[in-house]
């Protein structure tokens, strides 16, 4: 991510002070971590990507870098938000033992100094970093700005109707909590010329282990696929065919919890405390049982209807209980109380070996490219390390994402998961282009500062997503304005980051939270005939004729009420700009721009003229 203007470092003699007068010693805010690698990021052979925030009357940023050669100062270039100024520098290369303090001018022109301790009057002897003994970030490249296709298995396409289940409804039916609709791998298999004809990279795959549920969170077996959608022999035909159309594909599944026919747990329930898995599940009390309190369950309550069926699905009793407390409470720990989602204790050695065993299965035996892990924070920290070990040594390039809402640094550092799904970036779309709770200056803001919150190569591979099976689809929460919709999938493409978009979001499929946005894709119609999918067919061509537009460095430009400007710096540059008003916008973006290369705008010598509610993509050289 280079800067975009060069910055050569600068030789001192000393650096007790390096603007030669003691610093200011005002409380300014200054945030650094050398153990975060967004702050402190090795990019091998030496050298660092360096990475400050401060606030905004800090007006210079240098690096300070001490070592058997002497000091030096490497200046840091700016990027300005309005409550913060995000400094960045690539520095090196630098010997294994050299030591650095960061050094600023307030707008007034004094000196700040800060080091490990915070703020001082002059770098002394022992106020200095020592560069951190990690690794380089090591995110798959196929993974760094790759367009990813989310798919709810069960609803995507019925390629075999032989294997519906038992009380399968007619395709496009509306979804209900326990339904099915016939959706299998084979019907995927069969959509792949859409989805190469869009221009996906990677396809997710929301869980296909055997399990009674349409979603499949409460996996029976991780072993094999679950039949309805086709077997074993299902997956390796998906996998082999999107392969040759170098698609890549991902699984999804929670090692958080299981179904209580998952062997292990079905045999607590034969077995109770003589079962050889009781150290698999931490259990509150004996005999296992449901526990609820009907006095906090009425006639409407959500609960109401699970609890019908739970006794059957588990095996478990009901008891009522008095007092206060949950409405329901199972003698052992579920994930949120959920009777049917009985909790692994990962802690276990035995239990943890098994899931590393499921790892590991399917990245070796069905050739997968990677893993989507479901409710990653609620798993032991220290087992995601393992599980990057135990993936990684089936194949190198495997790529691996948390499901992890607002900030997920700590899983982010190299040792644990490449991504997260960017939740963050779906909320700017929202408030921006769907609710308008916020302008273009507030958007540009905090993309800015989401953009920079972790390192470079973690960012390029976040999904960038607007809908999953889990929200409401964006174009529900958009009011059903289908132009709102197509200017967050125009920031999907050209944001850094992966893409994601959720099924059929590129034909305008509608539909609320949960249950909602889980409907059928249409089994009739050509999909290339929806102004979306067009949309996302031409930005993901730019995406691959133009690299900066998938890996380049991203610096906002300009922002209003209604529109944002920001470009993409590579070996060339690209200007994107956005402009969600009823009336056209013209911004100064200077000179080097050649052609408008998507999108309705007039480029003239030294402006670009957006037209109302669209958007356009500027080149440059």
């Amino acid at each position: 991510m280079a800067p975009s203007r060069d910055r050569p470092p600068r030789r001192h003699v000393d650096d007790l002070g390096i603007f030669g007068i003691p610093g200011d010693v005002s409380p300014w805010d200054v945030r650094f971590d050398v153990d975060d690698a967004a702050f402190c990021e090795p990019l091998g052979n030496g050298r660092y990507r360096f990475r400050v925030w401060t606030e905004p009357d800090l007006n210079a940023a240098s690096v300070v870098v001490r070592d058997e050669f002497g000091i030096t100062e490497w200046p840091m270039e700016p990027i300005g938000t309005r409550r913060f100024t995000i400094w960045e520098a690539v520095v090196g290369p630098l010997p294994p033992d050299a030591e650095f303090s960061l050094a600023f001018q307030t707008h007034l022109g004094r000196p700040v100094y800060a080091t490990p301790d915070g703020i001082s009057v002059a770098v002394e002897r022992l106020d200095r970093w020592r560069l951190p003994n990690r690794a380089e970030i090591d995110v798959p490249a196929w993974a760094k700005g790759a367009v990813m296709y989310q798919i709810f298995p069960e609803r995507f396409a019925n390629g075999d109707p032989a294997n519906d289940p038992e009380g399968t409804v007619p395709w496009g039916t509306q979804p209900m909590p326990i339904q099915f609709q016939g959706g299998d791998l084979l019907g995927i298999t069969g959509r792949l010329d859409h989805l190469e004809w869009l221009g996906v990279d990677v396809i997710y795959l929301n869980p296909i282990f055997t399990s009674p549920s349409n979603h499949k969170y409460d996996t029976v077996d991780y072993f094999s696929v679950d039949p309805a959608f086709g077997g074993d022999e299902a997956l390796s035909e998906l996998v082999a065919a999107a392969h040759r159309r170098n698609i890549k594909v991902i699984l999804d599944a929670s090692f958080n919890h299981v179904h209580p026919r998952f062997f292990a747990f079905a045999d607590l329930v034969s077995n109770g405390e003589r079962s050889e898995y009781v150290d698999w599940f931490e259990v509150h009390s004996w005999p296992l049982s449901i526990g609820y309190r009907p006095h906090l369950i009425g006639e409407g309550h959500p609960m109401r209807r699970w609890l019908e069926r739970w006794p059957a699905e588990t095996g478990l009793p009901l008891v009522e209980l008095e007092g206060e407390g949950r409405p329901v409470e199972p003698s052992y720990d579920a994930w949120y109380g959920v009777a049917t989602m009985p909790r692994l204790d990962l802690t276990n050695p035995e239990t943890r070996r098994y899931v590393l065993d499921v790892a590991r299965y399917w990245v070796r035996e069905f050739d997968v490219d990677g893993w989507r892990m479901d409710v990653a924070r609620y798993v032991d920290p220290d087992f995601w390390n393992d599980f990057r070990a135990a993936v990684r040594d089936e194949n190198p390039e495997a790529y691996l994402i948390a499901e992890i809402m607002g900030d997920a640094g700590s899983w982010l550092q190299g040792d644990r998961f490449d991504a997260t799904m960017d939740y963050t970036f779906r909320s700017l779309c929202l408030r921006f282009l769907a609710t308008g709770e916020i302008d273009g200056v507030e958007f540009l803001d905090e993309a800015a500062r989401s953009v920079f919150q972790y390192a470079w190569p973690v960012t390029l591979a976040c999904q960038s997503l607007i809908s999953s099976h889990d929200t409401a689809r964006f174009l529900t929460e958009a009011g059903g304005d289908a132009w709102r919709l197509r200017l967050a999938t125009v920031l999907q493409m050209t944001m850094p980051g992966m893409p994601g978009i959720y099924y059929g979001d590129e034909i305008e499929m509608s539909g609320g939270n949960d249950p909602g946005c889980r409907g059928a894709f249409p089994a009739d119609g050509d999909p290339a005939s929806s102004e979306t999918a067009r949309l996302v067919r031409d930005l993901a061509i730019l995406r691959r004729t133009r690299p900066e537009m998938a890996h380049g460095a991203w610096r906002p430009v300009d922002a209003g009420e209604d529109f944002v400007v920001f470009e993409r710096i590579g070996d060339l540059r690209s200007l994107v700009a956005v402009n969600r008003a009823q009336t056209t916008v013209t911004v100064d973006i200077g000179t080097g721009w050649a052609e408008v290369g998507f999108g309705r705008g007039r480029l003239d010598a030294t402006s670009i003229t957006v037209e109302a509610r669209s958007a356009v993509v500027v080149l440059g050289d």
